[in-house]
């Protein structure tokens, strides 16, 4: 879905799967669950289902979008971001995710101001850029060997070292096979952020 939104409507599917990620708290939270609403989109202008909110669209408290599945959310999230409040950031190119985090946060879409770094960190960590070709924007690599560009989470570091327990025992067991082994990274996705 996230690469057909970019085909059809210019989304990157970095962009797209990153806020689906985040705001969903990756497909388990209560919205996702319960409306299919893996984006965080409120109810304004829509004349569709509501989930939460007050009884009437003109309350300060709108609620949120309901779909009937989740394929649904990811279109109407498509068609959202050509809306003309969006309209500046399609002058970016789909693998310029990190203008696009940032371009979301100043055209409103979110009013957490760590909005671009949560999308930006999820993208890196899970490599979302190299679904359209695209590559990692800050110019280093991730799993070469280099552990200042590797991701710094303890989950990961406590993965690598296990990963390196087990090579050397492997090594014990058989001395004349000697692979060089290469660790696991893990990524962690922390806080959703709030849409407007």
């Amino acid at each position: 879905m996230a690469l057909e939104s970019e085909r059809e409507f210019g989304v990157p599917a970095s962009i797209t799967l990153a806020q689906g990620i985040l705001e969903s708290y990756a497909g388990k939270s209560r919205m996702a669950q319960e409306a299919n609403n893996h984006f965080g989109i409120k109810a304004y202008h829509w004349s569709g289902e509501v989930y939460g909110g007050g009884d009437s669209v003109k309350s300060r408290n709108v609620g949120y979008r309901k779909y009937g599945c989740p394929e649904d959310s990811f279109l109407d999230h498509a068609k959202f971001l050509k809306g003309p409040r969006y309209s500046i950031l399609y002058q970016f190119d789909v693998t310029d995710y990190r203008s696009w985090a940032q371009g979301l946060r100043d055209c409103g879409y979110a009013v957490d101001v760590n909005y671009p770094a949560k999308l930006i960190n999820i993208i890196e960590q899970y490599e979302l850029y190299s679904l359209n070709g695209g590559k990692r924007l800050d110019g280093s690599t991730i799993g070469q060997g280099d552990e200042s560009t590797e991701p710094n989470n303890s989950r990961w570091h406590h993965r690598k070292r296990r990963n390196r327990s087990r090579s050397t025992m492997v090594q014990e067991q058989e001395p004349e096979r000697q692979e060089p082994q290469i660790p696991m990274r893990q990524g962690q996705v922390g806080s959703s952020a709030d849409n407007d």
